[in-house]
């Protein structure tokens, strides 16, 4: 199987559902891939797929805008696209066998959390726009298999990067500390399960800060908790030297604490 599966798509137009509905009913909005960002394969062996009813797929996000007459191709956003693949090892069998592989599309987890951070009005993630939930054309790489689209505003700003933030200053990374426990500490219903630093839309000129990446939320009892270890699990503190081999950490004005926590 060739290392991407998402490739050629760009000017692609896919056409989503919007969220929420409007009371008039059912409306779409159609939306051009104009960059592809990154692709993450989410392979897995046919033996942990829970009898067939879990699938293997690929993780695409892209930039895109909307097309519509009204927009004059101003509107922006940002588009996950979750495709089925086949399960590890099987990726060359014939059409029939990787057709009964095929998954009955769903809500993903990011799509159940992004509804629910919309309907608390939770303004420290970018808001859903639509999705769409399909299947694969009978000659894809799993015939019938699920496919997903979903679609969020582009938000000010880049993902943070290891690179660009530990190469500021002191007063710098502090300050994106601080925002961040602020801005984390609005999450509601739903965080991200696992940390990184990638997770974390900031913009570097006016500081307005975002958190994305909510493929692996969990759920929560009302607002998120706090806790200095979420420093450490989003890179923006190395939490031992081991932890450092990774980093790559070219400020001057580093220290340790008490725990031996580098900041």
């Amino acid at each position: 199987m060739s290392t991407s599966i998402l490739s050629g798509l760009l000017g692609t137009k896919v056409t989503v559902d919007l969220w929420p509905l409007p009371i008039t009913g059912p409306a779409f909005e159609t939306w051009e891939i104009t960059e592809k960002i990154d692709e993450e394969m989410c392979a897995m062996h046919e033996i942990e797929s829970n009898n067939g009813t879990r699938p293997a797929y690929v993780l695409g996000t892209f930039r895109c805008r909307s097309t519509d007459d009204n927009d004059d191709g101003k509107k922006l956003g940002i588009m996950k696209v979750y495709k089925q693949i086949p399960f590890v090892g099987t990726e060359l069998h014939d059409y029939e066998y990787r057709k009964q592989q095929a998954v009955e599309p769903y809500e993903p987890t990011e799509l159940i959390a992004l509804k629910a951070l919309k309907r608390r009005r939770c303004v420290v993630v970018p808001e859903l726009l639509g999705y769409r939930i399909t299947k694969q054309d009978a000659m894809e790489i799993v015939p019938r298999g699920c496919l997903m689209y979903i679609v969020w505003k582009q938000v000010p700003g880049k993902p943070l990067t290891q690179e660009a933030f530990w190469q500021a200053p002191l007063a710098e990374r502090n300050e994106i500390r601080s925002r961040f426990r602020h801005t984390y500490q609005q999450l509601v219903e739903y965080e991200p399960s696992i940390g990184d630093i990638r997770k974390i839309i900031y913009d570097w000129i006016t500081g307005e800060m975002h958190i994305c990446g909510f493929w692996d939320a969990e759920l929560l009892d009302g607002y998120a908790t706090w806790d200095d270890y979420l420093f450490v699990q989003f890179d923006l503190v190395s939490g031992s030297k081991s932890d450092e081999r990774y980093f790559n950490i070219t400020a001057s004005d580093t220290y340790h604490d008490e725990k031996g926590w580098r900041w």
